[in-house]
């Protein structure tokens, strides 16, 4: 799995881009998500919504947020929101190196018994690349560290259809220690 991982980074790496790109990191983004969660001895499938955005302060630093809701049936949901600063470094006019740093907070509630929270901090690192005149892709190796949760290490990979200069349809997977996700969502940038 590591391997393929690496490849899919060393690819992106050497694929030139078509069109010269200038990447937004102002931008509203809303997604369906369909998750699996590993509870253990079986998993648990759920699916909802995440509202996100960013706000790019200065050629290089940005500030990035997103709300979570996620419903898992038998009155089980979950819900996570993430805020925090990334930075990025333009390596060429269609790629770019990605870090980010954030507070993490997550809940998960059982019908009427109560629910149980975490908080926790998050670290990002990848690359995105223009590689068609509207197509982009991302992958990013994350790391979360949950207060009472435990770590989390996983790696996000997507894929943007633009359909003009601001809007964009996403494609994008998420695999994790304990959770995996697809998700379809609609991007705005400005």
């Amino acid at each position: 799995m590591r391997i393929k991982i690496f490849g899919v980074l060393a690819s992106m790496l050497l694929v030139p881009g078509l069109a010269m790109a200038e990447f937004s990191y102002t931008t509203l983004q809303f997604d369906f998500i369909d998750v699996e969660f590993d509870a253990g001895p079986g998993s648990v499938d759920g699916d909802g919504y995440r509202f996100s955005g960013m706000y790019q302060m200065n050629p290089n630093a940005f500030l990035h947020g997103s709300l979570e809701e996620h419903d898992y049936g038998f009155g089980i949901d979950g819900d996570m929101i993430e805020f925090g600063a990334g930075y990025r470094h333009g390596l060429s006019s269609d790629l770019d190196l990605v870090a980010t740093a954030s507070y993490v907070n997550a809940e998960i509630g059982v019908g009427g018994l109560g629910s149980v929270d975490d908080d926790g901090l998050g670290l990002g690192g990848g690359v995105r690349a223009q590689i068609a005149p509207s197509f982009q892709v991302e992958a990013m190796l994350t790391y979360v560290n949950m207060d009472n949760g435990g770590s989390d290490t996983g790696v996000d990979l997507l894929g943007r259809y633009y359909f003009n200069d601001r809007y964009a349809l996403t494609l994008a997977t998420t695999f994790d220690d304990n959770v995996d996700t697809l998700s379809l969502g609609f991007r705005a940038e400005f």
